[in-house]
């Protein structure tokens, strides 16, 4: 079926599927790079750099004060716990992306963190606000399209769940985030 916004010969069409793949792609290269300077075991605190530093930022520049409060307050006095919980999610969202497997799964957990990381550094004076939308927009795009289903492993996990519709919440579930 065609998409006539894509354009309307196939070759357009094809070319749209491959230019969303290799977004998703470096999309998800760009999480596993911002996963990989997460210092373990404590993620910068004894060294006071790395997410550490980061986090405290947020605590002095976040956009929004319930932001800055549960930054301050729940975040801070859990830092290791939150370290993990962010390393976790980016790995996730990187590998989904990478993959192209729970693509829309991985574009909204892809979505709440770059809206944490926006309402947390938007306002810092070295920050360049723009890439912080970029990161929202690229996850809003994935939640869009069906990014996984071109050269990802979503389209083997749709083949086998087309032809007949889910009946269970589990299955439906399933067929929406492939």
């Amino acid at each position: 079926m065609l998409a006539p916004f894509l354009g309307k010969q196939a070759w357009e069409q094809h070319v749209a599927g491959l230019t969303l793949a290799l977004l998703r792609i470096g999309y998800g290269l760009l999480w596993l790079k911002e996963a990989s300077w997460k210092k373990l075991p404590d993620f910068g605190m004894r060294a006071g750099d790395g997410l550490w530093y980061w986090t405290n930022e947020m605590v002095k520049y976040s956009a929004a004060a319930p932001h800055k409060y549960f930054v301050q307050h729940v975040v801070i006095p859990n830092f290791i716990f939150f370290g993990y919980v962010t390393l976790a999610t980016e790995l996730f969202i990187g590998l989904s992306m990478l993959l192209g497997v729970f693509t829309r799964l991985g574009a909204l957990a892809a979505f709440f963190m770059a809206l944490n990381i926006t309402t947390g550094l938007v306002r810092h004076p070295a920050e360049w606000p723009s890439a912080y939308f970029m990161l929202i927009g690229y996850s809003i795009l994935f939640l869009s399209f069906r990014a996984g289903r071109r050269l990802g492993i979503d389209a083997l996990i749709a083949a086998r769940l087309e032809g007949t519709p889910p009946r269970s919440l589990v299955g439906r579930a399933l067929a929406f985030l492939v």
